[in-house]
């Protein structure tokens, strides 16, 4: 234990929690000049851990005392904040005048305003961490020659200054990225680090997006170089190493613009059942732990896929080139081999290095338009026709097995935005085509993924789990009042299996209020993480489960590739084992917080394209499902997937309550309710702000 931290203890054993140093050495009988020096050097060191508290000079709070909390601010665009407490209490108001230099997502201590249980407003009395060191947003020039960066995000509340000698070659309107280098308790103050282009172009505005996650959309010259570099290796050696799996009928089934292609398939068939060849890209082949391609694909951990760009984990010249499992070419691939019987259970599971030529290159539409009966294409696919019709059948049966154990199928509508060829205009929004191709790659991987979680969780190595928790108490009883509320009966006793969940969708099922409960379901659902600890997967109703299917795109497969071929090659022992567990829990943590980072930058994208597309439909009048309720106004779907909101002010006449148990907006004429249909008018559309206005009738 550090000396600071013997210190802390000593603090808390003694049951002091407002203290100066003097009164502290006199209680631990500490006179001596030296020893005075060292315990306020520990003192300090506990106020820039967040320990401490020193509200003034040499004064002392015990952050644990009732009045004080500690938790991150999460802004409002109006100047005030909310503490999102650390020990899980009621979120506290902190107004502007009370928040003394914080901004959002610092973490900070606060003190609480009024009687401790009873006050629901605070004072920042300290600032612990600060939550953003760099800004997003518009530059706006003044006539003295300084600026102020509005940023990008509303919540951000506060304008950066940036000094007039910082802005010589940057004109007013820039979209920039500004690095924060002072905190006052007025305006922050800050440099100009990139320059991303005028405000109101699509490159500068997605890019402001993709600055804002933390992503980026190249890669240096030292990895490109390297990349390209490994792309050109002779692989013949190593192919001599290998399972040799290149004379077996192999595809890969993708959609029409894809041209990284990390998973192909084979099929053989047997009178007592089947042999499933999930083959994978052998990135780590080429990616060496360490490299400049490995760094930089784990500062992203996972490609980002928007309307007008991809931003790819790895360098073109390998997720395209060298690791992309193209048709006619030797690819180096991990296999998952899977014997199943009849019934669609499996029988026996091993994971091989091996070694792949495609056949084909497939896409999801020519494959579906098979299974229709096209025979122009039967007949150019005429080599692997067959085995397509089996994959079918077998996809058929792991979706019986699957649907048996209570996984859950959620129904959800994905968008597909169609731009033009300069990607600068939106052709076209629509709900994303799901084809019965889907389904066959879809649960060949979902079982490859449960297979080699399960390989591995039984070999007892370090190992990167996707898990999944069930729901909260607290969701699951707005989720029932819900359903009722619906009209149907769903009632969770002591443990809540997800066959239940799986039940209730059936029965909802081509109501008016499937769509909605599907959506009011999926938000009472934790959200699956990456673990080292195998904690399961409820919406899958699984025991094993990780993601080993697309390493080209997806850091965590790339890991566990790793440690599956250092396990096959005996060498997962010693020091090579501690740094397996340790490079796990680093992946493993690092990939969950960057996944939500990745899915953020595409909603945000994709609500700044849907904008762009409702900006020549404002005044037209159409249809929508209500999809959300609050206490200001009520959220509306259209069919397309673009979504739309609609204030109090927008609402027909009326005095609303809002009953936020079954998210209804009731008024003494009017009600809306999740999954009403209505008759909207669009109103506005703002790229900016990246939001639809409507008027409901």
């Amino acid at each position: 234990m550090s000396f600071k931290d013997k210190v802390l203890g000593q603090i808390e054993a003694t049951g002091l929690k407002d203290f100066t140093t003097k009164g502290l050495c006199k209680r631990l009988g500490i006179y001596a000049s030296f020893e005075r020096k060292i315990l306020s050097a520990a003192l300090k060191e506990l106020c820039d851990d967040g320990k401490l508290v020193e509200v003034s000079a040499d004064h002392f709070l015990l952050p644990t005392a009732d009045s004080l909390v500690k938790g991150v601010l999460k802004g409002n665009r109006r100047g005030f904040a909310f503490l999102i407490r650390e020990d899980g209490g009621a979120d506290l108001f902190v107004p502007n005048r009370l928040l003394n230099g914080a901004l959002h997502k610092d973490t900070v201590i606060a003190s609480l305003t009024g009687n401790p249980g009873e006050s629901d407003e605070a004072e920042v009395v300290k600032v612990v961490e600060r939550g953003v060191t760099e800004v997003v947003g518009t530059l706006e020039k003044q006539k003295a020659g300084y600026g102020f960066v509005k940023s990008d995000d509303d919540a951000y509340f506060s304008d950066v200054f940036v000094p007039a000698a910082d802005l010589r070659n940057v004109r007013n309107g820039a979209k920039v990225v500004v690095k924060l280098t002072e905190f006052g308790d007025k305006n922050p103050v800050g440099q100009i680090k990139e320059v991303l282009g005028k405000s109101g172009s699509v490159d500068a505005d997605v890019l402001a997006i993709v600055r804002s996650h933390g992503f980026k959309e190249s890669f240096s010259a030292t990895a490109t170089d390297e990349a390209d570099r490994l792309s050109k290796e002779n692989i013949e050696k190593e192919i001599r190493k290998r399972s040799d799996f290149r004379s077996l009928p192999t595809i890969t089934i993708d959609g029409d613009d894809a041209k990284d292609f990390d998973d192909a398939v084979s099929l053989e068939t047997f009178a007592d059942g089947y042999v499933l060849y999930v083959h994978i890209a052998d990135v780590s082949h080429f990616v060496r732990p360490g490299s400049a391609v490995d760094r930089e694909a784990l500062e992203r951990t996972t490609s980002v896929y928007l309307p007008n760009v991809v931003l790819p984990m790895l360098p073109e010249s390998i997720s395209n080139g060298c690791c992309s499992l193209v048709e006619d070419e030797d690819r180096l691939t991990l296999t998952a081999v899977i014997k199943l019987d009849k019934t669609g259970k499996v029988t026996e599971t091993d994971v091989k290095k091996s070694v792949i030529r495609s056949n084909h290159r497939l896409t999801y539409k020519k494959v579906a338009a098979m299974l229709d009966g096209d025979e122009k294409l039967i007949k150019e696919y005429a080599d692997v026709f067959g085995m397509i019709s089996e994959m079918k059948k077998l996809s058929d049966l792991l979706a019986v097995v699957r649907h048996n154990r209570g996984s859950i199928d959620f129904v959800t509508h994905e968008s597909l935005i169609t731009l033009n060829d300069t990607k600068t205009k939106v052709e076209k929004v629509e709900r994303y085509p799901i084809l019965a191709s889907n389904d066959i790659i879809e649960e060949f991987m979902l079982l490859a993924n449960e297979q080699v979680a399960e390989f591995m969780c039984r070999a007892e190595y370090p190992f990167v789990f996707r898990v999944h928790g069930e729901p909260q108490k607290e969701k699951l009883d707005v989720l029932q009042k819900f359903v009722e509320g619906c009209g149907f009966q769903f009632k969770v006793r002591n443990k809540l299996y997800s066959k239940q969940l799986q039940t209730l969708l059936e029965e909802v099922k081509g109501s008016e209020t499937e769509n909605i409960i599907n959506k009011v379901m999926l938000r009472s659902m934790q959200k699956a993480k990456y673990s080292t600890e195998n904690e399961g997967h409820f919406g899958l109703a699984l025991e094993y489960y990780c993601h080993f299917t697309s390493p080209i795109r997806r850091y965590p497969d790339l890991m566990i590739h790793r440690v599956i071929k250092m396990m096959l090659d005996g060498k997962l022992e010693g020091a090579a084992l501690k740094r397996a567990e340790e490079d796990c829990e680093t992946v493993a943590k690092l990939s969950s917080e960057m996944e939500r980072e990745a899915d953020l930058t595409e909603r945000d994208a994709d609500d700044y394209f849907k904008a762009m597309y409702m900006e020549d439909k404002v005044g037209d009048v159409t249809e929508g499902i209500v999809s959300g309720v609050t206490g200001s106004g009520v959220f509306v779907e259209l069919e397309n997937t673009v979504e739309g909101f609609a204030p109090l002010s927008q609402l027909p006449r009326d005095r609303y309550a809002f009953d936020e148990k079954r998210y209804v907006l009731k008024g003494t004429k009017h009600s809306f309710g999740l999954g009403d249909k209505v008759t909207v008018l669009v109103t506005g559309a703002s790229t900016d702000a990246r939001r639809v206005d409507f008027e409901l009738f």
